[in-house]
């Protein structure tokens, strides 16, 4: 028969797993949104992902924002895509993080159908110009028509490329 583990053998395991996790690993919920700088939505379409076209430098971008005091991750990227693409959407699963764990990619779904992807408005037209459903990897909107503004963030296009496919390979099983 097995024998319990000692006081000292407990506390000799919980100090090698507190100095080997990271330092916020015992972070409260509170501690994690008060880290949070940003946020934002992958929004995947059988035709493409949203994105926008910005106002000033005509760049390709994902609907992506700040955070506003008393938001959670999930609340920025919800406003921020409403902002942005005119969608109202459903937060699901965080996806990537980024900038020292500060800013949160989501898996976002539209809350109703798209009907029609040209209807796509942006609310702040000080930030984005136009909404587009766009393969990243062909480029092509979804209207067929090819895409050539240069990304906001070049990398941006390497990460879509792959979640993209990873959702329609969850599509296809």
């Amino acid at each position: 028969m097995a024998r319990p583990m000692s006081i000292v053998g407990c506390l000799w395991l919980f100090s090698c797993a507190y100095l080997l996790l990271p330092f916020d690993a015992f972070a409260t919920q509170d501690e994690v949104e008060a880290k949070v700088k940003a946020a934002g939505c992958f929004i995947p379409t059988p035709k493409g992902i949203v994105l926008g076209i910005g106002t000033v430098f005509r760049d390709i971008r994902i609907p992506f924002g700040l955070h506003e005091p008393g938001e959670t991750a999930r609340e920025t990227a919800a406003r921020e895509t409403l902002e942005e693409t005119g969608l109202d959407v459903a937060v699901g699963s965080l996806l990537r993080t980024f900038e020292s764990d500060t800013a949160f990619l989501f898996h976002c779904t539209p809350k109703t159908a798209i009907e029609d992807y040209s209807r796509l408005r942006p609310v702040d037209t000080g930030e984005m110009a136009e909404v587009i459903v766009m393969d990243p990897l062909t480029m092509l909107d979804h209207h067929g028509r090819k895409i050539r503004n240069a990304w906001r963030i070049p990398k941006d296009r390497d990460l879509l490329i792959e979640l993209f496919e990873q959702y329609k390979n969850k599509e296809t099983e």
